[in-house]
């Protein structure tokens, strides 16, 4: 168990501008993350083990029905602080217009985490210091997306963005979750800032930390969840294959509120 003098991150940010087309109907009306899934949203079950890991702040990168979050936000029982960051242009960009947008709430230390994924509390003890990348060993027959590489040391060497995974040891399927420490930050800010100024703002924000990999600019660790739960949800598929993995487990609350780590 990590104990609390050990976590060195206290701040999230959590982007959660899309608009979930792909798990219409039940985003016809709400966000993504505001979807319930046995008996709390995407969003609360988020929250909830933030705050077990003694996290303090949060940012949140709105978009698509910004008010309904910032409205559900304001009656949530949770000691977290909130800050919004509202990305209007939301239906013509991707992740990375998103995050360039918090750029200026950025300030220290923190976690990045995209909030359409659901996963066991213990995720965040492998997180609990910055310049670490999510990743979970490859599996072809259910994993789809970015898969990276890492070295024999567990230091990412590449990531593989919208193209087939190589036939390589060492591979990986992202998770879509980060820490930062505020140095290596400044340098991804940097590099996105580039994309931005090039006109790319429909791409993953994945390309930029690419980038500052492969040229040995950054050094990611790899924290890894491989038979750790975790999933992320797009598609009604999705939906369903997550509440019955924590019907079956027993796990609906997934967390119990009232427990912190010590």
């Amino acid at each position: 168990m990590t104990n609390i003098e050990s976590i060195q991150i206290k701040k999230a940010v959590l982007l959660a501008a899309g608009m979930g087309a792909r798990l219409k109907p039940y985003t016809n009306t709400k966000p993504k993350c505001l979807v319930n899934v046995e008996g709390n949203t995407l969003l609360g079950r988020l929250l909830d083990t933030l705050e077990m890991y003694h996290y303090k702040k949060v940012i949140i990168v709105t978009g698509y029905q910004a008010n309904q979050i910032q409205s559900y936000l304001q009656t949530y029982p949770t000691s977290l602080e909130f800050e919004f960051v509202h990305n209007k242009n939301y239906d013509t960009t991707n992740n990375i217009y998103s995050l360039w947008l918090a750029r200026e709430k950025i300030s220290e230390n923190f976690s990045l985490i995209e909030a359409d994924l659901i996963f066991d509390p213990v995720t965040l003890e492998k997180l609990s210091t910055p310049n670490r990348i999510a990743l979970s060993e490859y599996i072809e027959k259910i994993h789809n997306g970015t898969t990276a590489v890492v070295s024999d040391g567990g230091i990412l060497k590449d990531l593989y963005i919208n193209q087939s995974p190589p036939a390589v040891a060492n591979l990986y399927k992202t998770v879509n979750m980060y820490t930062f420490c505020f140095d290596t930050w400044k340098k991804i800010e940097t590099e996105i800032g580039k994309f931005i100024e090039q006109g790319h703002l429909h791409i993953f924000y994945e390309m930029a930390i690419r980038e500052l990999v492969i040229k040995g600019n950054i050094a990611l660790e790899i924290a890894d969840l491989s038979g750790v739960w975790w999933d992320e949800i797009d598609t009604p598929e999705d939906l369903e294959r997550v509440s019955l993995k924590l019907t079956e487990s027993g796990k609906g609350n997934l967390l119990d509120r009232s427990q912190k780590i010590k």
